[in-house]
């Protein structure tokens, strides 16, 4: 099976759709033909923040002379992100091999009768990934949670150190309507006697709720942020520069992402990494190596900016709590005037996320993500219009063609952001990045 094959065979499988069950995935990884036992894994979850904190450990690690491992969800432009050591993509050879494997291994369990049903998607994706980073013995393996954590595939495997990020509205569908089921779906990924990082307000439902399932589980708790745990951050040419003191360490390092929010997600890394220090005896990660894999770290899409003229600011977020923090730093940076190009999925409150940038902008150009759930962009545009006279006369156009939305957006001179869908914001990417090289 070569890398065209794979994909065609991907796509032949998430068309047959998802099941919320951890049954068949944990029969495949009790199966597995590998022994696990030598990979140390960080397991990360959370509403918002939990990708940029995942790369923040993997960052660190390797600026510990580690070999590491991430699997993250979902990708921005190209499915082999989703699959890094060391930063590296998975290469095309690998990623077929590694599922081919995966694909043999199931098949064999199906006929034996020992799983109900091939992996979805999103478990062919993650078996590849244990496969390639059991194939090149990483020792630290990080692994994004995709949606929740309780019935998730990364919770087949046993971490040596949880985190959850933070708690917000996303996926309530799936996950509840109300912050403490949200926060009880989260803290599923919870494993009985597993140190577990909480990035939540030590004063919210959400921390509450973790901390709960945590003594259920015999799991020792650790606050990122509190009384005795304090983060210092300022701005300083460009970038954050931070303190971050715990009951027992000091940590001054900088923060090049952009976005103060940045800056609690690198506090959290240090946190989990702490603790990993902590409890593990044969883990010894010193504070250089911290700072320097948390001054080191890059991750595409979040508050990206692309040095054009005019300049591109390009952002994943995609629920309420992602453009607040957006908001913040267009806030902070005095932005103005800017054409935002905005398209979004019918299921997220589309309506409260653009509100919240248009006292920020002079032009819209409305889109929608290449997705089968993107919200039609005249019903965005229908809104728009119909509270424009609250919102400084603004300039509307919908463009559904993506490349015609950036060459809209360019014509009109001003800073754009391009924001509302991580689907948008990667193949806004793959644009941009072809309009500069071209």
């Amino acid at each position: 099976m070569n890398y065209t094959q794979s994909l065609h065979y991907l796509k032949d499988v998430q068309e047959r759709g998802t099941k919320l069950s951890l049954d068949n995935i944990q029969k495949i990884i009790d199966h597995l033909p590998f022994d696990l036992s030598s990979m140390k894994f960080i397991q990360v979850a959370g509403t918002n923040g939990k990708g940029s904190t995942a790369h923040f450990l993997t960052s660190i690690f390797q600026s510990a002379g580690s070999k590491v491992g991430l699997f993250t969800s979902p990708h921005l432009q190209d499915i082999r992100e989703r699959i890094t050591i060391n930063k590296a993509w998975i290469s095309k050879e690998d990623f077929s091999s590694c599922l081919f494997q995966v694909k043999q291994i199931s098949e064999d369990l199906l006929q034996k009768g020992l799983i109900e049903n091939m992996p979805t998607f999103f478990e062919h994706i993650f078996l590849t990934a244990i496969a390639y980073f059991f194939r090149n013995r990483t020792d630290y393996v990080v692994l994004e949670v995709g949606m929740g954590g309780r019935l998730d595939a990364t919770s087949t495997l046993k971490p040596a150190v949880s985190v959850i990020t933070n708690i917000s509205y996303d996926h309530t569908k799936n996950l509840g309507k109300r912050i403490r089921d949200i926060a009880a779906e989260k803290a599923g990924i919870i494993k009985k006697k597993v140190p577990v990082i909480c990035g939540c307000s030590v004063y919210s439902t959400a921390n509450r709720v973790i901390k709960g399932i945590a003594q259920e589980r015999k799991a020792p708790f650790y606050n990122v942020l509190n009384a005795k745990n304090i983060l210092e951050t300022q701005k300083h040419d460009g970038f954050y520069r931070c303190v971050y003191e715990t009951e027992t360490g000091r940590y001054e390092f900088d923060v090049h992402l952009n976005g103060r929010h940045q800056t609690t997600n690198a506090a959290t890394a240090i946190r989990a990494v702490e603790v990993l220090n902590k409890t593990n005896p044969d883990v010894n990660i010193n504070a250089a190596a911290l700072c320097e894999g948390i001054a080191g770290n890059f991750v595409p899409g979040r508050i990206e900016i692309i040095k054009t003229s005019p300049q591109v600011i390009l952002d994943g977020g995609h629920n309420v709590e992602s453009i607040k923090a957006l908001r913040n730093y267009l806030e902070q940076e005095q932005k103005k005037d800017l054409t935002l190009v905005f398209g979004v999925l019918r299921d997220k409150k589309y309506r409260k996320m653009i509100s919240m940038l248009l006292p920020f902008t002079k032009n819209v150009i409305i889109t929608e993500p290449v997705s089968k759930r993107a919200l039609p962009a005249e019903n965005l545009a229908k809104f728009i219009m119909e509270n424009n006279h609250k919102n400084f006369n603004l300039n509307v156009e919908i463009k559904k063609n993506l490349d015609d939305a950036f060459q809209a957006a360019y014509r009109l001179r001003e800073d754009i952001l391009i924001t509302g869908s991580l689907y948008l914001a990667g193949e806004m990417r793959n644009i941009i990045n072809g309009d500069l090289n071209g």
